[in-house]
């Protein structure tokens, strides 16, 4: 898992292979880069210790959510 944290106080644990919404995955994201209107100030690479994963299938068009405040895509289709 990512544990991401973006310099507005956003953050979020999530598997390093999700989508973002800009096409690239959660695992690409570097501290001092930009990802969703906000510097990401840090992306901690943490043994997960569980079986699985989940994820969303939103009803809209664009396959994209918000995951505790911050947009991300679906790896569902």
């Amino acid at each position: 898992m990512v544990h991401l944290i973006l310099s507005d106080g956003r953050e979020l644990w999530v598997s390093p292979s999700h989508p973002t919404a800009d096409g690239r995955t959660v695992g690409e994201l570097e501290g001092n880069g930009t990802y969703d209107r906000s510097l990401v100030k840090s992306t901690e690479l943490i043994p997960y210790q569980e079986y699985k994963t989940y994820d969303l299938l939103p009803a809209g068009n664009t396959g994209f959510y918000w995951a505790n405040g911050i947009l991300l895509a679906s790896t569902l289709r």
